[in-house]
This record gives structure tokens, sequence and C-alpha cells, in this order.
């Protein structure tokens, strides 16, 4: 009898660890079920996380491309909705922005998507292993003849791709035709001598002529220089480097034009000299075909109608009818581990560059892109009219910015304010461009 009360201790003890083994297996089968509580695994729905990617994004606040596109990533969300999510995170001053890229760039930290608007940053975060390589999606010919012709060529670094070429900037020379008719100017100048004349007579209408700047990145300034560069040094004069006496020579010109600007001019910002020009108290800007859509919408009324257009001007009749074109934005994606988070990225470069999509932006905001969209579809008549002078440019030749090392960007706005206050001559100044690009 106490044999037998041995063996059956023995027996209900292993049936109570066996209950206890599945019970605990039975608990962890509970914590993999679907939120739906029906019992299915993950694993058998196959159900995964959804996929966010972060996007510290300029195109918001008042960016002509802003509404637009901020409906395109919406749209990209709903699309793939529960697959990915796109957040932007909201940047509206450009300078700090970049800034901020490369300082997350050395931390090591990429976002997964920005934009960069100078190429030789890009070619630096791509030598430090940053950047994600998109050449396999380019080697797709779905994906690759969207772009406009030479583009992707031009984007590749040692034959591979590390951004997406996006925003496109064709950079005519703007007239308030309205300002120059009352003023005795009949005809758009050819030459920098005939701009000079045109802005003796817009001076003395109590006009400024000219939408000069020297603070933050002096960008009308430097889109100027970019055109006396072209005049005096030809279309392959960025070949030659900075020791080229084009840089010098377009350098006195440059000086020249604060004689025909705002008493503000040194250390105004954009804000300034947009405000002078969508005000009419200056006749003669420059800026990208992005500002077309502000012009529109800030600008006086009546100005947007009075806009007249040109290429380049001349020295010395020479070079005259060039055309500032170059990319001013590329998509770039951080460095990835995850293969789905690649997958995630490219969802978002190709849905972004549908021609649908672009077509609407480009008409939305007066931008344009690298994608190739139909000039038909172009509703903005001053967009086509700008198109089709690009087109048939004597050339086409980068901006200053673009064409130089970042460095030399970031030295020119300060060098400038020292020519302009005469601190340096037009030889110092490229001097110290020089020393920057070291």
């Amino acid at each position: 009898m106490k044999k037998s009360s041995k063996k059956l201790i023995a027996l209900i003890s292993t049936v109570v660890l066996s209950v206890g083994m599945f019970a605990g297996c039975g608990s962890s089968a509970t914590e993999e079920t679907d939120s739906s509580n029906d019992g299915t695994t993950k694993e058998e729905t196959g159900k995964t996380e959804e996929i966010a990617l972060t996007f510290p994004c300029i195109w918001v606040g008042s960016d002509s491309k802003a509404e637009v596109f901020g409906k395109m990533v919406t749209d990209f969300n709903t699309e793939y909705e529960g697959k990915y999510q796109v957040n932007i995170e909201e940047q509206t001053d450009y300078d700090a922005y970049e800034d901020k890229i490369r300082t997350l760039i050395s931390t090591g930290t990429a976002p997964d998507i920005f934009t960069v608007k100078s190429f030789a940053d890009i070619q630096l975060f791509a030598e430090a292993g940053n950047l994600m390589d998109l050449s396999t999606f380019f080697e797709d010919s779905a994906i690759g003849d969207r772009f406009i012709t030479g583009v992707l060529d031009d984007t590749a670094i040692d034959g591979k791709m590390y951004a997406m070429p996006y925003e496109n900037a064709i950079i005519p020379i703007m007239y308030n035709n309205k300002l120059m008719e009352a003023a005795g100017v009949t005809e758009l100048p050819g030459s920098f001598d005939e701009l000079w004349d045109a802005c003796d007579k817009l001076k003395g209408t109590g006009v400024f002529p000219l939408s000069e700047m020297t603070g933050d990145n002096a960008w009308t300034s430097m889109l100027w220089y970019s055109y006396a560069v072209a005049a005096c040094g030809g279309a392959d004069v960025y070949d030659k480097g900075l020791e080229d006496p084009a840089f010098v020579e377009a350098a006195e010109i440059l000086r020249k034009m604060f004689d025909y600007t705002s008493s503000d001019a040194i250390g105004a910002d954009a804000t300034v000299v947009n405000g002078h020009f969508f005000n009419e108290r200056s006749a003669v800007y420059t800026n990208g075909t992005w500002i077309l859509g502000r012009i529109k919408s800030e600008g006086v009324a009546g100005l947007y109608d009075s806009l007249a257009l040109s290429g380049g001007l001349s020295n010395d009749g020479e070079n005259g009818g060039a055309y500032l074109n170059a990319v001013q934005a590329y998509i770039c994606a951080g460095k990835q581990e995850d293969p789905a988070k690649e997958e995630a990225v490219q969802a978002f470069m190709k849905f972004i560059t549908e021609k649908d999509k672009i077509v609407e932006l480009t008409n939305s905001s007066g931008s344009l892109f690298a994608v190739s969209v139909d000039s038909t579809e172009i509703t903005n008549t001053l967009q086509a009219e700008i198109v089709k002078q690009s087109a048939d440019a004597a050339f086409t030749i980068r901006n200053f910015n673009a064409a130089m090392p970042t460095a030399v960007g970031n030295a020119f706005p300060s060098a400038l304010e020292e020519l302009v206050l005469d601190e340096i001559t037009p030889q110092e100044f490229v001097e110290t461009l020089q020393k920057a690009a070291e």
C-alpha cells in the first residue's frame, strides 16, 4: 500500500509539472497573437510593423512648394498606410537647415531623407560613407527615363548615385517693365554697358535699379556675380579655376552694381531684397523660377504681369545670352542597415517623381524640376518662356555656389561686404575666395 501511494504521488507530480510547462508555452503564444485577439499570430497574418522615415524638410511654411509637396507626402502616407510613413520635420530657415544637416552627417546620424543644395556637400557626405547608394534604383529604366537628359550623369560620383536631382534651378534676370518704361528704358539691356545706362535712368526716377544683398548667403548678389563671371569668362570659366582673370573682372562688375542698389543692401537678407522688388522699390532682380509663385501672390498688383525676362548680359561684346541652370535641390537618404527601410525610401522617391505630380508641383509653385515634363503642360506662361529661353541660350552655366566648394560659398558674403565697403580690392576679394577653397 505504501508502495502504491508513492507511485501515485510521483504520477501526480509529473502531471502538475507538465501542465505548468504547457501553461508557460500557452502564455507565450498569447503574447504573439494579433491585437484582434483571434488567436492568429503576426507570422501567420504576415503583418509587419509600419516603417517610419524622418524627413527634415524646407518645403514648408511660406515656401511656394509647401502646399502641393505637403499633399504629396500626405498622399504617400495614405497609399502606404500600415507599411510606410514619412514624417515631415518643418525647417523654415534654409541656412540653419544646411548647418543642421552637416552637423547630423558629421555625427553619423543622418536623417532617413533630406535635401542638399550643394553637390560639393554630397561628394563629401558620400566619401564619408553616410549616404545610401541609389545606383540600382536609377538603373531601372522606368525610373531613370523620368529625368531630363544628362542630369543623372552629372549627379553620378565615380559611377554611383548617392542623390536624386529634384528641383532644377533656371535663373533668369527679371525686369519690372513698368518701371523700366517709366524711366525711358524701352529695350531690355543686352550688355553690362547697356545695364549701366538703364540704371542711371532708373536712379533718376527714385527707384533702386538693382536688388543686392550681403546678408545670409548673399543669394541675389551671388547670382549677379555668376552672370558677371559667365560674361567675363565664357561657358568653361569654372574649369579654369579661380585663378582665371574673369573672376576679378566679374568682381569689378559686382562692386559697381552696389552703386545702383538700396542703402540697406549691406547686411540685407532675402526678405529685404524680395521686399524691394515685390513692392516696386527696385526694378531689376535675379532669382530662380521658384520665386514666381511668391511674386504673383505677394507682389503689388500688376507686378507679375509687368515682368520681362532675359538671360545673361555680354561684356565687351562677348559671352552674352548665357543662362544660369543647375540643380537647386537634391534628395538624399542616410545610409540604411535595414533593407526594408531602403525599399521605403525608394518607394517615396518613386512616388514624388511621378510625372503628374511634378506637373502639379511645377504649375503651383513656379519651380522647375529635374523630371522631364512636356512644356505644353506648364500653365504658367512665364515659366514656359523661361524654359524656352534656357533651351535657346547661347550656353548654360552653373551658378557660382553650385560650381564651388561649400567653403567658398560660405566665404562669399563676408568677402563681398568687405568689397562693397572698399576694405578690399576686387583682386583681394578673389584671393579671399581662393584661400577658402584650399
